[in-house]
Formats: structure tokens, sequence, C-alpha cells
């Protein structure tokens, strides 16, 4: 018969793998000094470094008061380990500390431009995986959850930092990444003053939106993307967003909308109706886009320049064949998320040349709705929905929470 570990001798064992976790969070960030020293100015470095070190100290910290909370949500026995969730948990960490080295610092040149967008692409597939890992190993604690807590809103911010500071984005998207801490503090308020707090009920909507500002963070980090575009870009995901805290915050507030069977028909309409309608003008646009795209190559054969578009023949019939993809895959309503991801980027790639037409604007609106929507009815396959409607790592009959 298996025995438990006694509660000292399991606490004494997550003490030696936080002592563990220590010295291998330093190497990695010791590794990215060495990294950066060849390839960037030596004052520049230095404060990455020590910028990173303040980070991971924090995520020490935290997990070092967490250790006694490393048992399973329904248990109340310590685990002597982290498990693979709680590993990936604390990796993300170490990744977010790595990017806000790079605060209040230019962008870095040449190839370790990419870095910033890089460690947030990691960080947020980790947020995936150590949800996915705990859930199917059994092992969701409330360690777990505490430095989910710590890490979620942090990367958001940090990556929203980054974003104004590199320009690629307004000022005001700061209030995307403060929304989640000004709406605790708000709740915080009315406690203090004997307002009554209502309480929201679970909602896929919110880790839907979340997972978009997650995604469009993502994207925005990236070199190749540039102003006017992004501007336009980060008012089309946050707005949304930002419209969903303040019905949240309404709602905590008492405030309520409609009664049961009007939000069961209004959810009806926009998640299942309103998409089809959305969909059907996407690709009424496209279609426009591509008679133009080729239009433009039959006067490339004939000798004509191709204006506003890429200088060459590959990289024309690269993007003819893309917009084509996106088509097709709305039009039957197959991942049309990741359609309107696709079109978003073709978007921006063809802003790089010229400015985007107002017929291309109306376009990237209708990819920013389907992202936040989804298809809709009258739809051959949504994989997609599987991240959204449920948990990752979920097991069949569990209630997603």
């Amino acid at each position: 018969m298996h025995q438990q570990p006694k509660p000292r001798s399991a606490l004494s064992s997550l003490q030696r793998r936080w002592a563990i976790t220590a010295t291998l969070s330093a190497l990695f960030l010791l590794s990215g000094y060495i990294l950066l020293q060849g390839n960037w100015q030596p004052s520049f470095t230095r404060q990455w470094l020590i910028q990173a070190s303040l980070g991971l100290l924090y995520l020490l910290w935290v997990l070092w008061r967490g250790l006694r909370y490393n048992y399973r949500v329904e248990e109340n026995h310590l685990l002597p380990d982290f498990g693979f969730g709680n590993s990936m948990t604390i990796l993300r960490g170490v990744l977010i500390a790595c990017l806000l080295g790079f605060l209040f610092l230019p962008w870095p040149p040449g190839r370790i431009a990419w870095l910033p967008a890089g460690l947030y692409t990691l960080a947020v597939l980790a947020d995936f995986l150590d949800g996915f890992l705990a859930r199917r190993a059994q092992r969701v604690t409330r360690l777990g959850e505490i430095l989910d807590m710590s890490f979620d809103g942090l990367g958001v911010l940090v990556a929203s930092l980054l974003a104004i500071q590199y320009s690629q984005v307004p000022g005001w998207y700061l209030l995307v990444a403060l929304a989640r801490y000004i709406f605790l503090v708000g709740i915080w308020l009315r406690r203090r003053r004997g307002l009554p707090v209502h309480e929201l009920q679970p909602s896929v909507r919110r880790r839907a939106f979340a997972g978009v500002q997650m995604g469009f963070l993502f994207f925005i980090l990236m070199p190749i993307f540039t102003p006017p575009g992004t501007y336009i870009a980060a008012a089309m995901f946050a707005l949304p967003f930002l419209i969903g805290f303040g019905f949240d915050w309404l709602t905590v507030c008492g405030v309520r909308f409609v009664n049961r069977p009007s939000q069961g028909r209004l959810k009806a309409l926009s998640l299942d109706r309103l998409p089809i309608l959305l969909r059907l003008l996407a690709v009424i646009l496209i279609l426009a886009e591509l008679n133009r795209f080729l239009d433009l190559y039959s006067g490339w054969l004939s000798g004509q320049l191709a204006p506003r578009l890429p200088q060459s023949q590959t990289g024309l019939l690269l993007l003819i064949a893309l917009q084509s993809l996106v088509l097709v895959t709305l039009a039957l309503g197959v991942s049309g998320r990741v359609a309107g991801i696709v079109g978003l980027c073709l978007l921006g790639i063809q802003q790089l040349i010229a400015s985007l037409t107002p017929a291309q604007i109306a376009l990237a609106l209708l990819y920013t709705a389907i992202l936040y929507l989804g298809t809709g009815a009258l739809s051959l396959w949504k994989p997609e929905d599987r991240l959204i409607f449920s948990r990752a790592g979920e097991r069949p009959g569990e209630s997603p929470t």
C-alpha cells in the first residue's frame, strides 16, 4: 500500500526543488545575458539582466510562499514535487521575467528584435499547457492556482507595456492591461463601502476575449507589423474586450440587461446567425480583392508594374493563394477563427507596402468579429471552439468552471 509522505518531509522535498528551480532559472537568465551581450549595447544588456532578475526574484518569492499549498484542490496532504503542470507554470513565470527585462529599453536590433515576441509566444503556449498537463495528470493544485493568479495578468501587462513602448499600439491600450486590476480594485472598494457585490456567472466569453488579446499581443510584438495598421487593429481588438469588462462591472453592481429567455435568444443571434452574415460579407470583399489581385497579376505578366503588392511574382502568387484559402475556409465554415487570423496577417503585410483601402479596413473589422464570435451555424468544422468552450486537458463529463 502506497504511504503518503509526511508533511515535513514533503515540504523539505519542495524546498530542495525550489533551490534547483532558482539555480536553473538563474542560469537561463545568464544564457540570455550572454546572447544579448554579443548583439546589443552593453548598457542595455546590463539593464535587461537587472530587470529580468527582479522579475525572477518575484517569481521565486511567490513560489516559496506557495510551497505549503502544493496539494490537490480536493485534498489536504502536501505533494512532494511540483508535477508537470506546476513546472510549466513556473517556466511561464521565468519567460515573463525575461520579457520584463526589455521594458524601458529600445527595440533590440536585427534578429534579436524577435525575442520579445518569441518569449511571449512561449509564455502563452506554457499557459495553455500547464492547465492541460495538470488536468490530465489529475494534479490541479492550490499552488497552481496561486501561480496562475500571479502570472496571468502580469504577462498581459508586460506585453502591453512593450507594445506601447515600441509604438505598436496607442497609449490608451494600457487600459486593456490594467482592466483586470481596475476591476478587482473596484470590487474591493465596493466591499469596503458596504455595497453589494453580485457574483459573476461563468462565461465562455471572458476566456475567449482573453485568448484573443493574448494572440493579438503575440502578433503585435513582431517587428514586421507597423502603424498605422497596428493602431487600427488595437482599436478593433481592445474595444470589445473593454466593453465586456464594462458589462461585467455593471453585473457586479447589480444591473441586469435582459431576462434569461431574452439572454438565450440574444446568444443564439450573436453566436449562430450573425456570424453567417459576417462570413457572407467577408466572402464578397475577398472576392473583390482577389479580382483586383488577378488583374494586377495579368498586368504583371504583360510587363506592367503591380503597385501595392510584393515586388516578385512568387510573392504575388502566394498572396493570391492564401487569400483564396481564406475565402474557401470562411465560406465553408472550416476553422473560421484561424482563417480570420491569416486574413488579418495578410492585411498587415499589405499595409507594409501601401495604406489600407476602406474595403480592406472593413474586411479587417469582419475578420476581428469572426475571431470573437466564430463562424456560427452552417459551419462544417470548428475545432478551435473546443479550446474556447472547454478547458485544455478536461476529460469528457467534466464541467468547466
